[in-house]
């Protein structure tokens, strides 16, 4: 069962980031069996895995069509970075008043690892630390129904972000833009954290200023 899970997991992970970073795009149809060859595993275990990307909003399966890669609509893309906007300031006040010790351990050291993924050159593993910095703070609010709703919304910002180079900033930028959230955090300021959290998805894309006056 273990090996089973591993198994599973893996296939996942790998597909997920394979769409996430845009080496499969939007549009792209997935076999079972052609993937289940690349990545030397069972059929089952690509279909399970094609049914959690599903939920994450990042396959679309047809019984017709087969499954598919879906697409990147600007318009939805604002929609869901709107709605995390809201998911995670609310959460924010009760993340504050609950915050622990060692919640901010686990927290610096999230911290940490992203600084130490961003001076690496690793972009994906910086993506993935930072999914867990922001599901780290949201879970202390504990609003168990909105959690994969915000995670579908995260991974639709980074591939977004990922499929436009000019919203990208130097890796060392992203992770440091961590540092207010968590110090907001860390004076248990639930106002100040909400403010911390808009910005920072305010500003994920960074909009130019001719685009910004059209």
């Amino acid at each position: 069962m273990a090996a089973r899970q591993q198994a599973l997991d893996a296939a996942y992970a790998a597909i997920k980031r394979r769409i996430i970073l845009n080496e499969l795009k939007p549009g792209d149809t997935l076999t079972e069996l052609g993937l289940a060859k690349e990545l030397d595993c069972s059929q089952g275990t690509v279909r399970e895995s094609l049914l959690r990307l599903q939920a994450d909003g990042l396959v679309v399966r047809s019984g017709h069509r087969g499954t598919m890669v879906t697409d990147l609509d600007p318009e939805v893309a604002n929609e869901l970075l709107e709605l995390r906007r809201r998911i995670e300031a609310r959460a924010a006040r009760r993340a504050a008043e609950r915050v622990t010790a060692a919640d901010l351990a686990a927290l610096v050291e999230l911290q940490a690892r992203m600084d130490a993924a961003a001076a690496a050159g690793d972009e994906y593993g910086l993506l993935a630390l930072d999914i867990d910095f922001h599901l780290a703070i949201f879970r202390l609010a504990r609003l168990d129904a909105l959690e994969q709703i915000l995670v579908r919304c995260i991974l639709h910002t980074h591939r977004s972000k990922l499929w436009a180079p000019r919203h990208r900033r130097p890796l060392a930028q992203t992770s440091m833009r961590h540092r207010p959230i968590l110090a907001a955090l860390a004076a248990h300021d639930g106002a100040a954290l909400a403010r911390a959290l808009e910005h920072h998805v305010d500003t994920i894309v960074d909009v130019a200023p001719a685009e910004q006056a059209s």
